[in-house]
C-alpha cells in the first residue's frame, strides 16, 4: 500500500478528526492547572491523542460487522478491506501502549490509571451497552469528561477540584446533545447496523424537544463555568456570554425544522461552541 494511503488509513482508523478535539479538552484541562507549555504537557496531550486513536482502533474492530450494514460506516477501514482485523489489533495496541507511555512519562500515575479507566468505560462499558439500550448515550457522554480531567490530573490536580469538576461536568452534559443530533441525522442507518436507538422509544418530534432541553443544559452549565473559576477575565466572561446568546436562538430552529440541513447545521454549531470555550479558557489561563 503507498505511504499516503496508508496514512490515510490509519488516520480513519484511529478517528483523527475526533482524536485531535479530544486532545485540545486535555490540554485545556493542563492548562486549568498549570497554565504555562511545557515538554510534560506535550507528552501527556499527545499521550491522550494517541490513546483516543487506539480506542478508536479498538471500537472499529468491534463494530465492523455493524458497520458494514450502515451507509455512514460502510467504506471504514475494516469493512472496506482497507486493513485487515489482525493489523488493525496490531495498530491498536500500538497507539494506546504508546498513549500511556507517554502519559506516565509526561503526567501522573493517576492520570494514567484514570485514562486506562476511560478505555475501560468506552470500549467495555458503552460500546457494548449501545446494542442493549437506546439510552447507552447517557453514560457514553462519560467519555468526552475524561480527557479534560486526565489533563489536570495529570498536571497535579486533584481530580475532586471544583474547577476541573465544572469543566468535565460541561463536557458530559454537552455530548448528549451531540450523540442525540447525530441520531437526528442518521437515525435510520443506525437501525441498519441493529444498534437500540431513540426513534424506538420517542417520535421524531420528541426527540427534538429533548435535545433542544440539552442544548439549554449545556449553555447554562457553560455560563456556571466562571462560578467555579474556570474563567475569570470579565472579557472573556463577557466573550462566554456572547457566544451562548449566539447559540441559544440557533437551537431553537429544533422546534421549527425537521429537515437534516437545519440538524446539520446545529451539530457543526455545537462543535463550534465546544471549541471556542476551550479556546476562552486556554486563553484565560495563559494571559490572565
Amino acid at each position: 500500500m503507498h505511504i499516503s494511503a496508508k496514512i490515510s488509513t490509519l488516520s480513519e482508523l484511529g478517528k483523527i478528526k475526533i482524536a485531535v478535539p479530544i486532545a485540545i479538552s486535555c490540554f485545556t484541562g493542563y492548562l486549568l492547572y498549570a497554565p504555562e507549555f511545557s515538554v510534560d504537557m506535550a507528552y501527556a496531550v499527545l499521550g491522550i491523542f494517541l490513546i483516543v486513536a487506539g480506542a478508536s482502533a479498538l471500537n472499529h474492530i468491534q463494530e465492523h460487522k455493524k458497520d458494514a450494514l450502515m451507509n455512514r460506516t460502510k467504506f471504514r477501514p475494516i469493512p472496506a478491506g482497507k486493513i485487515s482485523i489482525s493489523e488493525a489489533v496490531k495498530w491498536s495496541v500500538f497507539f494506546l501502549l504508546s498513549g500511556c507511555g507517554l502519559l506516565a512519562l509526561g503526567g501522573t500515575t493517576e492520570s494514567l490509571w484514570l485514562a486506562i479507566f476511560s478505555i475501560f468505560w468506552y470500549n467495555l462499558v458503552y460500546t457494548p451497552l449501545k446494542q442493549i439500550s437506546a439510552f447507552a448515550v447517557v453514560p457514553g457522554a462519560l467519555s468526552g469528561a475524561f480527557p479534560p480531567m486526565i489533563g489536570y490530573v495529570a498536571a497535579g490536580g486533584n481530580f475532586l477540584d471544583w474547577p476541573i469538576l465544572a469543566l468535565s461536568f460541561f463536557f458530559f452534559i454537552g455530548q448528549i446533545p451531540h450523540f442525540w443530533l447525530l441520531l437526528l441525522l442518521y437515525g435510520e442507518d443506525y437501525k441498519k447496523g441493529g444498534f437500540k436507538v431513540l426513534t424506538d422509544v420517542f417520535s421524531v418530534k420528541q426527540i427534538h424537544n429533548i435535545t433542544l432541553i440539552w442544548m439549554l443544559a449545556t449553555i447554562m452549565v457553560a455560563l456556571l463555568l466562571p462560578i467555579f473559576d474556570v474563567l475569570s477575565s470579565k472579557i472573556l466572561i463577557w466573550s462566554l456570554l456572547a457566544l451562548s446568546l449566539w447559540i441559544i436562538p440557533n437551537s431553537f430552529i429544533l422546534l421549527k425544522n425537521y429537515d437534516r440541513i437545519s440538524v446539520r447545521k446545529l451539530f457543526l454549531r455545537l462543535n463550534l461552541y465546544f471549541l471556542m470555550i476551550m479556546i476562552l479558557i486556554s486563553i484565560d489561563k495563559l494571559y490572565f
